[in-house]
């Protein structure tokens, strides 16, 4: 009997874990976390770099973009050329609560950077930032940014 248990438990994890993304619906966006070294041609010297990474939700088409910081000028201009990049617009910008686009972090009511919702508003699209301690709301930015073939078990 304790078997049946665990295999249940583990069935009814995978299909709370599984995420349907209707085509075009959502583009989750967020700084990877690393930083990568590049050539700075300025100034001559090797910089540490933040990387941007968008995913589209249904696709899992990827962009992703090294800029020099993490300020609200390269956080909107990411999204411009992310957009651009994917050759159109997704009904929901899904971002993990970053400090620069999201002010509050609350799901019925949340804070977010007037300039960022200018942006969502330019392009006729809406923002609905993931819960906080939520990693079921992120799963694809984290598929994205992991460098993996395959999305984590942690999904």
């Amino acid at each position: 009997m304790p078997a049946q248990r665990v295999s249940m438990r583990r069935v009814r994890e995978i299909l709370r874990l599984q995420q349907a993304h209707p085509a075009g619906e959502r583009l989750f966006v967020d700084y990877a976390g690393q930083t990568v070294e590049l050539f700075d041609g300025r100034t001559g010297e090797v910089r540490a770099a933040q990387v941007f990474v968008a995913v589209m939700g249904a696709s899992s088409y990827t962009y992703a973009e090294a800029t020099w910081t993490q300020t609200l000028p390269d956080w909107i201009g990411s999204h411009v050329r992310a957009l651009a990049f994917m050759g159109g617009v997704p009904a929901l910008l899904v971002p993990d609560n970053p400090k620069v686009g999201v002010t509050r972090a609350n799901w019925n009511e949340p804070g977010l950077n007037r300039t960022y919702l200018d942006l969502a508003a330019h392009y006729g699209t809406a923002i609905l930032p993931a819960r906080p301690r939520k990693p079921h709301d992120k799963g694809k930015r984290r598929y994205g940014a992991s460098g993996e073939d395959k999305a984590p078990s942690s999904l």
